[in-house]
C-alpha cells in the first residue's frame, strides 16, 4: 500500500446509553450519521479522483459509517470482521458499571492482559489487524481506506510504523469519532504518518451545540 487512510466510525448508541464498546453492536446515533457524512465529504480530498479500496468492520456501527462514506466516494464497502475492536468477551451488551464487578486483576506485560472472561488481549487484537494488513498489503493497491474501531485503528498504526508488539504499551493514539488518520509512503520510501485524529471537519457539529 502507498497510502492508508483510517477512519473511525460515529458516535453510536453504545456512547449515549453506557455500554461497553468492544463488540457489543450497536448503530450509530443521529450525530453519528452526520458525523459520518462530513466525514465522506472530508476524504474526497484524500481520494482526489482515485477509486480507493474501502474496507470496514462488519459491526453496526463501523457498517453503517462505511455505507455512508462509500455512498459519498461511490464505492462499496467489503465487511471483514478481522477489523472489529477489541472483544471484551463476556463484558458484551453489559453497562460499564456491571462490568467493574468482572473485570480480571491486571497481569504483566499489560499488552498480554485478559481483562473479562473470553476476552481478547491487545496483543492477540494486534496480531489480529496485522495478519489482515500483511494479506491486503500484498495487493500492493494505491490507496486503501480502512473504517475501524479505537483501538483497532490504533493496532493499524502500530503496523504502519513497525513498532513491536513489545513497544507498543509505551505509545499511544487519541482516536476521536470520525477522526481521520492517514498514512503514506513518501518519496524517499519512508513510512509516514501524515495526519493523525484529525476531526476538524466535525466542527460544524460542534457550533451547533
Amino acid at each position: 500500500m502507498k497510502e492508508l487512510v483510517l477512519v473511525r466510525h460515529g458516535e453510536s448508541e453504545h456512547h449515549v446509553q453506557g455500554l461497553t464498546g468492544g463488540w457489543t453492536n450497536t448503530g450509530l446515533t443521529d450525530l453519528g450519521i452526520k458525523q459520518a457524512e462530513l466525514t465522506g465529504n472530508r476524504l474526497q480530498s484524500f481520494v482526489l479522483g482515485r477509486t480507493p479500496i474501502l474496507y470496514a468492520s462488519d459491526l453496526e456501527r463501523a457498517v453503517e459509517t462505511a455505507q455512508i462514506i462509500g455512498k459519498i466516494l461511490g464505492i462499496t464497502p467489503l465487511y471483514d470482521e478481522a477489523l472489529r475492536e477489541l472483544n471484551w468477551g463476556i463484558a458484551i451488551d453489559m453497562t460499564l458499571e456491571e462490568t467493574q464487578k468482572l473485570e480480571l486483576p491486571k497481569t504483566k506485560p499489560l499488552i498480554d492482559w485478559v481483562p473479562f472472561t473470553g476476552a481478547e488481549s491487545r496483543r492477540m487484537l494486534y496480531e489480529r489487524l496485522a495478519k489482515f494488513l500483511n494479506k491486503i498489503d500484498e495487493k500492493r493497491e494505491e490507496l486503501v481506506v480502512i473504517v475501524s474501531h479505537g483501538n483497532a485503528i490504533r493496532s493499524c498504526i502500530y503496523w504502519w510504523l513497525e513498532i513491536p508488539v513489545t513497544k507498543q504499551s509505551q505509545f499511544d493514539f487519541d482516536i476521536d469519532t470520525c477522526s481521520i488518520t492517514h498514512l503514506r509512503i513518501n518519496d524517499w520510501e519512508e513510512k509516514t504518518l501524515s495526519v493523525l485524529n484529525s476531526s476538524d471537519h466535525l466542527l460544524p457539529l460542534r457550533s451547533d451545540k
